[in-house]
């Protein structure tokens, strides 16, 4: 015979049996077998008969079907309690989602049968295929950190290396206005042992660290399930729950952070300039391969690759969340998305390509942290889940008379600030700028039209440089200097590399420049480098940035 009881009901019944016939009280056994014959001396026995025979009663007694909770008496409850609820299973290169609430733990497994299924899709974001031909050398810092992002490593047969990373994509809120502290970061535990499936604080074979919300470990030598706890810590002065993305691979570390702290110039983007109400951010050289190679032209003819985030410093929103792509794109205050397509371009500056991003509508004298990331449009392939490099600061100008150009037809390299009225709109004035030098350079090209450029090898001037050659740097040389790159007024006078300009013209504001250091006597000082800028842009008095050779673009120059 086959008894069936509805669940939660089915549970009461079994427990009950269970105690009736495990009893050593005869009694209990012979009222069980339906012998009625001492029931007067047991005044509890109509209340259990009365329970169990009518179910709508049971229903009321327990706390609910949709949310079982068997307390029954005379049972203890580590007998009959519910069992946790199973691990989530993670995929390969496979991201889950989850909300969890301060104070909880969840678990996850990553299974055997994944650990030794198929390697992941690979999807190159370089324009060279995956895994990178043995001719590609000499990568430049960029397209190795793509590289290692994206490409599969080769498994070992019997053993596998497992990557698990961890991001935070929303957070507890402080309680506190103006509170600047990030709450307590995710803790993750790992355990490689199906004796101990649910690791915690003091049981784990490993420990993720967390910061600013992201986490990672690199497993070597798995043969076996993987067991991970995620607990959310509890923050005094927060309110709310955390958001993150868990995930596995076998293949390579499916979300990265590039640190470059221990090497400022390795952030990956820097501030090229500022205006009181813009910046200029670009890359370093995305690429070293050479001017006409097939490689080089592919990255001028890529849409532009990197992402942007930028947040102010008096903000602690994104603090515990800038290392993470989700988190980033939850809480920084210019978004990415919010970039127009037309302010991101690819350049060739400094005889690399370069990426620029033109951030507009910020606040003068203000501080503010860029980080780059780059970012995949398939989730589900090698390195899915991007990846974010080591963040860059700046500050923009106080000042009203310097402003942002880039991306000229003729003075390529020129992407700095210039000297500017703020009355001219911003395309007119940087054609201007370009117009000028170009007319400029007319008489130049008309001399060196003169030279025999194409004659024979023994006749020409030089075997390493030619006619070509010499066109650019004149160029990038006369640009320069008639299109020179503007610095505050204000800015600090023991600067030596800035030089005051043009202070025979009042402030846009009509006051004058006071000082002796500015006198309007001085011939260095009281006029622009040409007398173009003072009688066509009218910029007033501000210092120009003298120029300077710089390697890699930072200035926009290389001369």
């Amino acid at each position: 015979m086959h008894l069936y009881f509805p669940r939660p009901f089915a549970h009461a019944r079994f427990a009950l049996l269970f105690y009736l016939c495990c009893s050593s009280d005869s009694r209990l056994l012979a009222r069980a077998a339906g012998d009625d014959t001492i029931i007067h001396e047991d005044h509890n026995h109509h209340r259990l008969l009365n329970l169990l025979n009518n179910h709508d009663a049971f229903q009321a007694a327990a706390v609910g079907a949709n949310d079982y909770e068997p307390n029954f008496a005379g049972f203890d409850r580590a007998i009959i309690g519910r069992a946790p609820e199973a691990a989530t299973t993670l995929g390969n290169n496979a991201p889950k989602p989850a909300d969890i609430d301060q104070g909880d733990i969840q678990y996850w497994i990553f299974p055997q049968a994944t650990l030794q299924g198929p390697s992941g899709q690979a999807d190159s974001p370089l324009p060279l295929p995956l895994p990178l031909p043995s001719t590609a050398t000499n990568l430049s810092r960029l397209e190795t950190d793509l590289t290692q992002m994206a490409q599969p490593q080769s498994p070992t047969a019997g053993n596998r290396t497992v990557w698990l990373t961890i991001s935070t994509c929303d957070q507890p809120t402080s309680t506190t206005t103006g509170d600047a502290f990030a709450p307590s970061p995710l803790e993750i535990y790992v355990s490689l042992s199906r004796n101990n499936q649910r690791p915690d604080n003091g049981r784990s074979d490993h420990v993720i660290a967390v910061e600013g919300g992201y986490g990672n470990i690199e497993l070597s030598n798995i043969t076996d399930d993987i067991y991970i706890g995620v607990r959310a810590p509890e923050s005094e002065g927060f309110r709310g729950a955390y958001n993150y993305e868990l995930a596995a691979s076998i293949d390579s570390s499916y979300a990265t952070f590039f640190d470059g702290s221990a090497n400022p110039w390795n952030t990956s983007i820097t501030a090229w300039d500022t205006d009181t109400n813009s910046s200029l951010l670009g890359t370093g050289n995305i690429t070293n391969a050479f001017l006409r190679s097939s490689d080089f032209t592919a990255w001028m003819a890529m849409r532009p690759p990197f992402s942007v985030y930028i947040h102010s410093q008096t903000d602690p929103a994104i603090l515990g969340l800038q290392k993470s792509v989700c988190g980033l794109k939850n809480h920084a205050q210019i978004k990415d998305s919010n970039i127009q397509d037309s302010d991101r371009v690819m350049v060739k500056i400094g005889g690399q390509p370069k990426q620029l991003f033109y951030i507009k509508d910020l606040n003068s004298s203000s501080s503010y942290n860029a980080i780059m990331t780059f970012e995949r449009s398939n989730k589900g392939i090698v390195g899915g889940g991007g990846a974010v490099w080591n963040m860059t600061s700046f500050t923009t100008k106080s000042d009203n008379n310097c402003q942002i150009i880039h991306s000229l037809p003729f003075c390529t390299n020129v992407a700095y600030a210039v000297p500017s009225n703020f009355t001219t709109n911003l395309t007119t004035l940087a054609l201007a700028y370009d117009a000028y030098a170009n007319k400029t350079y007319q008489n130049f090209s008309k001399s060196l039209q003169q030279i025999p450029c194409d004659t024979t090898p023994s006749a020409q001037y030089s075997l390493a440089r030619n006619c070509d050659d010499c066109a650019d740097a004149y160029k990038t040389w006369l640009c320069a200097v008639t299109i020179p790159r503007c610095a505050d007024f204000s800015s600090p006078s023991n600067l030596t590399h800035l030089q005051p300009r043009n202070i025979a013209q009042n402030f846009i504001n009509g006051t004058e420049p006071k000082g002796a250091l500015f006198s309007k006597e001085n011939k260095t000082t009281n006029q622009s480098r040409n007398r173009w800028i003072d009688d066509t842009i009218k910029p007033g008095p501000y210092k120009e940035v003298l120029p300077f050779c710089v390697s890699d673009g930072e200035a926009g120059l290389e001369l």
